[in-house]
């Protein structure tokens, strides 16, 4: 019985959705628009070159030239294996979601387990500092200073994260070497079974793959809020908010409007950057979905740097 009302629920939430669009036909033009606005002018631009040359740094090498150069870092102080230093590089310049990309791609290649890989996702979900330096820093007055600040503690706060969240044991520790690193890189590339080819085409479908998940559930969520929006009688601040945790990038816009000190609307926004929004949420989900991948460990963790990062950025600003 339980199932056959969820059942009538979801074609009632369906056929709600269907009419909505129907009747605001023009909203959702503009939500689409929007969308697929900030999918070509923001996230392309910033997330391509990453996402398509990191097919290349995994296809010669360069996770075992990272492995040997960071290994003390990520064995130290995040009890976790050396090859896990390509995922935080790479996650800390590309932005979210490449941090599961990635993640993802080394338990494919066995190179970590699943429970590694639950803790290496709970402090990989960064920002790409380009969005945060450059669209952040305009909507917050286009004061590159606090952007920094709202950086540098997003990524401050994701190491806590890490180095709370580390096993217990820690794995066995090598000396660093650049030579061996080399090494290791010149091996993995000349027994690599693919050709230059079939490296750029496996690049180019998986990189538009991922932007394509994006865009979508970016799309999703933002029609969403745009329905919730409507039919509920929210505040200015209730509506900004509701945006950010659904689709962060909307909500950083409505708060840039906002009549609060600048401290508030900074300490807001960094919020949104370090949950991601469930738009980020379902693309990171995606991703992992058919894996052993904790799920809940990164939900719980994105709540834990949320209220850190937005907290520090708060104290920061408005005391010193």
């Amino acid at each position: 019985m339980n199932r056959k009302l969820v059942s009538v629920g979801i074609s009632l939430l369906l056929l709600t959705a269907f009419f909505f669009i129907m009747t605001h036909s023009l909203e959702m033009q503009k939500v689409i628009t929007f969308s697929i606005q900030l999918w070509m002018n923001q996230l392309i631009p910033s997330l391509f070159p990453f996402f398509f040359l990191s097919h290349f740094f995994m296809e010669y090498g360069m996770i075992e030239l990272l492995a040997s150069l960071f290994q003390k870092l990520m064995t130290r102080f995040f009890h976790l294996k050396k090859e896990t230093a390509f995922v935080l590089a790479m996650s800390m310049v590309s932005g979210f979601p490449s941090g599961a990309k990635y993640t993802r791609n080394l338990l494919d290649r066995e190179m970590i387990n699943e429970e590694e890989a639950s803790i290496l996702l709970t402090f990989t979900h960064f920002s790409n500092p380009l969005f945060i330096l450059g669209f952040v820093s305009n909507m917050l007055q286009s004061n590159p200073r606090i952007a920094l600040i709202i950086l540098i503690v997003h990524y401050l706060a994701n190491f806590i994260i890490g180095f709370f969240s580390r096993p217990k044991e820690k794995p066995k520790e090598e000396a660093i070497s650049l030579r061996k690193g080399l090494s290791l890189m010149h091996q993995k590339r000349i027994h690599n079974p693919l050709n230059l080819g079939q490296i750029v085409k496996n690049a180019i479908f998986q990189t538009f793959e991922t932007l394509v998940l994006m865009l979508g559930t970016m799309t999703f969520f933002l029609m969403i809020n745009e329905f919730l929006n409507t039919i509920l009688p929210l505040s200015h601040l209730s509506s900004s908010f509701l945006s950010g945790l659904l689709e962060m990038t909307q909500g950083i816009v409505k708060v840039s409007t906002l009549s609060l000190p600048i401290s508030m609307k900074a300490s807001l926004v960094t919020f949104f950057l370090s949950f991601g929004g469930l738009s980020v949420h379902m693309q990171v989900y995606s991703i992992i979905s058919d894996t052993k991948i904790k799920y809940q460990k990164f939900v719980k963790a994105r709540m834990v740097h949320a209220l850190l990062a937005s907290s520090l950025v708060y104290l920061l600003l408005s005391y010193f």
